[in-house]
């Protein structure tokens, strides 16, 4: 944890402290969507949920393209990026889900009332999907089906939070050692770059001021060093 480190041995070790932003992050996503298990708006939770999903999908990508690819016949390195392709699957799924809304919980009951109606052979009704929502709002009341919508949600975004720590525990487990080993200081320090430096967004700085803000100040002053370092390296493309 982020608390326990008072230097970087090696560049690649910043992981660590953005692990921790993320663990942060994802904990306080988390938190809304519990909180918004009771109902009232979700403004909020999806602000902070875009951001998580935006930060895992560019690590992610980052990661695969800059630190992994390095690494070949690596098998640790080729798990770490089948794990980021799971994560990318589950928050890609939870955006879907979202951008569906408190009917999301209905659209899931809807495909199971639709087999049943198919079983008794009620073809009519299995082709005509607005029909039965309405008669599942009415079998089972509209504000059950919503509470469900809302506890889905929260079990989703917990799922996701629960895969992202074990994959970081993975990754600081079995291929950060890689890097060290195998990847020479500047090379590193590269990495890093491209891990915290967007060059082609509009503001390339999202993703490392994020970080500091995670961080409590003397691991603060840690990623500061560590960007006077980088900043000197050239740029190298993936």
């Amino acid at each position: 944890m982020a608390q326990e480190i008072t230097k970087l041995d090696d560049p690649i070790d910043v992981m660590y402290l953005m692990h921790a932003a993320f663990e942060a992050l994802s904990e306080r996503v988390e938190r809304l969507a519990a909180e918004g298990q009771d109902g009232g708006d979700l403004g909020e939770f999806r602000e902070s949920f875009d951001f998580w999903v935006k930060q895992l999908l560019y690590h992610a990508t980052t990661e695969d393209t800059y630190m992994t690819a390095p690494l070949v016949n690596c098998q640790p390195a080729r798990e770490s990026e089948a794990e980021h392709a799971e994560l990318a699957e589950q928050g890609t799924e939870l955006i879907a889900y979202l951008d569906k809304g408190d009917e999301a919980g209905i659209s899931d009951s809807i495909r199971t009332a639709v087999l049943a109606l198919e079983e008794a052979e009620h073809k009519e009704l299995a082709g005509r999907l607005e029909e039965v929502e309405e008669l599942l709002k009415k079998e089972i009341g509209r504000d059950k089906v919503l509470a469900r919508t809302r506890r889905h949600l929260y079990q989703r975004v917990m799922a996701l939070r629960v895969l992202e720590f074990d994959h970081f525990e993975n990754e600081e487990a079995f291929v950060l050692s890689l890097v060290r080993e195998r990847i020479a200081e500047e090379q590193q320090l590269g990495m890093v770059r491209h891990l915290l430096i967007d060059d082609e967004a509009e503001n390339p700085r999202w993703i490392i001021d994020w970080v500091a803000e995670e961080l409590a100040p003397a691991q603060r002053n840690l990623l500061a060093s560590l960007e006077s370092r980088f900043s000197e390296v050239p740029i190298a493309s993936g």
